[in-house]
């Protein structure tokens, strides 16, 4: 049974789905505004700045394919 409170999508998805899709989303929003970042920093010479920034997308690109796995396995049923 999908459920109806908090996100408000009814029946077109479970609530883990939409969390799933929205932090999914998210983080490759975050992808390329990091990639921008590190960019600006490289501009102004701080590399420092440019590694860490570079550091965080990379991160970012590993947790979203995690949560593409996992939104995956929570569209053909599993959990």
């Amino acid at each position: 049974m999908v459920s109806q409170q908090g996100t408000g999508t009814s029946n077109v998805m479970s609530d883990m789905e939409y969390n799933l899709v929205t932090t999914l989303s998210n983080l490759l929003q975050a992808h390329e505004v990091l990639a921008k970042y590190a960019d600006d920093a490289d501009k102004t010479g701080d590399s420092d700045c440019a590694t860490i920034f570079r550091t965080l997308r990379d991160q970012n690109a590993a947790s979203a394919q995690q949560l593409r796995a996992a939104l995956g396995r929570h569209l053909s049923g599993g959990k």
